[in-house]
């Protein structure tokens, strides 16, 4: 791969996130994160001079994605685990370890104080948010955050790996009329990001939340245009059986919603069914534990 590809590829991201030169390379006025200079960038992108690694390291991580994201486009390599952060705090969210969380959150906080990186700060507000979703001690997300994610959000012609882990974490925190429409949004805005395995399968449990969202509000229509949105994303020749009993689950609460309780009925029991040829007996009694009487 010659290195006018990286700077081509480098571009393409770039604008698709609706990021100026300037912004990118912390090349402004009383900008905390220099890296070089908006002219270089530029010559970068055409293909007309070579930049430090270190430097694009730098860059893309300033754009808010993975180095390992980044190369995947470049050089089409199969995309390693760049998610660390995301996973760790799923891990930590199902051992409800909120005082192992907060840790993290700290140290996430002293990191983007001595960055200012972008990145750094979503990070922070990921943790931040489990902590006040749990009402844990006197953790608090304001209008002023909610805000500046709302507006970044909006801002993205493309949602890459950074933009789905905010959303994510922050769908109980958006207003109920942002989160249909950022979630009506979200498949156009990772259209170029879901050549990748892993953010496709990221794309598909957002829409899986989002749709439960909407259930558990009883939005009849919101919930009824996300499920048909959920099923197509998991259209495959060949679906996996994670992916097709997760779906099933969202479908039996929905159909319960519209008050069609022999439909929810049956799908939880050939969720039961299934679960106990599998031999997972606790998963089978509480699929039938969701059946309404």
């Amino acid at each position: 791969m010659d290195s006018k590809s990286w700077g081509r590829v480098f571009r393409e991201i770039r604008e698709m996130k609706n990021l100026s030169l300037s912004k990118v390379a912390g090349d402004y006025e009383n900008s905390p994160n220099f890296i070089t200079s908006k002219q270089q960038v530029s010559r970068f992108e055409l293909g007309k001079s070579d930049i430090t690694l270190t430097k694009i390291y730098d860059l893309v991580e300033n754009m808010g994605l993975s180095f390992e994201e980044y190369l995947y486009h470049v050089r089409n390599y199969d995309l390693p685990s760049g998610r660390a952060l995301f996973e760790e705090l799923g891990r930590l969210q199902e051992l409800d370890n909120l005082p192992e969380i907060e840790k993290i959150y700290q140290e996430l906080e002293v990191r983007f104080a001595e960055t200012q990186k972008q990145a750094d700060y979503w990070n922070t507000l990921e943790y931040k948010s489990f902590l006040a979703q749990k009402n844990y001690k006197s953790y608090q997300i304001s209008e002023k955050e909610i805000q500046e994610i709302s507006d970044d959000l909006f801002s993205m012609l493309e949602w890459g790996e950074a933009e789905l882990f905010l959303f994510s974490e922050f769908i109980y925190f958006l207003p109920e009329t942002l989160v249909f429409e950022f979630s009506k949004e979200l498949i156009k805005r990772t259209k170029f990001y879901r050549k990748i395995p892993e953010n496709k399968t990221q794309v598909t449990l957002v829409i899986r939340d989002c749709t439960n969202y909407f259930i558990e509000k009883s939005q009849v229509e919101q919930a009824e245009i996300l499920l048909n949105s959920y099923e197509k994303l998991i259209e495959s020749p060949i679906v996996d059986v994670y992916s097709r009993k997760e779906y099933l689950f969202v479908e039996g609460n929905y159909q319960f919603l519209i008050g069609n309780i022999e439909k929810g009925n049956q799908i939880f029991e050939n969720l039961a069914i299934m679960y106990e040829k599998l031999g997972y007996d606790n998963a089978a009694s509480y699929m039938r534990e969701k059946r309404h009487k």
